[in-house]
């Protein structure tokens, strides 16, 4: 529902030397904090649309599920600020204990580590398109992101196979809009080998590790990568795109996957 997207405030704007007092949409920030297995995890910070797909994408994201069939049980509750899990493997809070806090996006915070790019295997793609093709993709992902067309507070991903976007979401983090996709593909047993990851957000390792993680060749940004995920990109074999905006975009990794026609 809309009034679960947006808040409507009264503000004042600056123009042209002179104040004008406006009403305003902005977009409403949400706790859902995760019990897996009767265990407090921990809380993201959300907005409150597709839940089962970031939960999910999460979990995924995380290796505490590698399968749909993994994941036995979803339930929200206390106005979807909570969600009660079961998945089926054993599952210790303790083994989770290393944290690390994300570069951005509210202070997140994830459990993925270095540890986690170097036992993934290298991504084996020969899959090749024409330039063209990433830069209309991301020309349509932008104008198709509703709730950031209407508050300017949200981060986009998409999914693509060759020339045409699946599916996208929002959220108000870059992470939890990459789990979104990563999520729905899970749930819904899509196969992510062959698939192209956009994203609205910046490219830092863990972003690229979640991709990695789910073996889809190639990510594409409308803004820019960290020097840790070029090289892994580098070193995993991923094609990356950054900066892609109208007809142009820089490629950092796998460049013999983009051609020109």
């Amino acid at each position: 529902m809309t009034d679960e997207i947006f808040s409507s405030i009264e503000i004042r704007k600056f123009k042209i030397n002179k104040f004008i007092d406006a009403e305003d949409l902005i977009i409403k920030e949400s706790p859902l904090t995760l019990f897996v297995n009767g265990f407090q995890f921990l809380t993201l910070m959300i907005l409150k649309k597709n839940l089962k797909e970031v939960v999910a994408g999460f979990l995924a994201s995380e290796g505490i599920i590698e399968s749909k069939e993994e994941l036995k049980k979803i339930e929200f509750k206390h106005d979807k600020t909570v969600a009660m899990i079961e998945v089926e493997s054993d599952f210790s809070p303790g083994d989770y204990k290393k944290r690390t806090l994300t570069s951005g996006c509210g202070g997140g915070s994830t459990f993925i580590n270095l540890k986690d790019c170097a036992e993934t295997q290298n991504i084996k793609s020969s899959q090749q398109y024409p330039a063209e093709i990433f830069a209309d993709l991301m020309i349509e992902m932008q104008n198709n992101s509703k709730y950031f067309q209407q508050s300017g507070g949200t981060h986009t991903a998409a999914l693509a196979s060759e020339a045409k976007i699946i599916y996208q979401l929002e959220d108000i983090g870059r992470h939890n809009a990459l789990d979104k996709i990563i999520g729905r593909a899970l749930l819904e047993d899509i196969n992510l080998k062959d698939k192209t990851m956009l994203t609205s957000g910046r490219i830092s390792s863990e972003m690229i590790i979640k991709v990695l993680k789910q073996g889809i060749p190639f990510l594409i940004s409308r803004s820019a990568p960290t020097d840790k995920a070029v090289k892994i990109a580098r070193d995993r074999n991923i094609t990356l795109i950054g900066f892609c905006r109208g007809k142009r975009f820089n490629i950092y990794s796998g460049e013999e996957r983009v051609i020109i026609k």
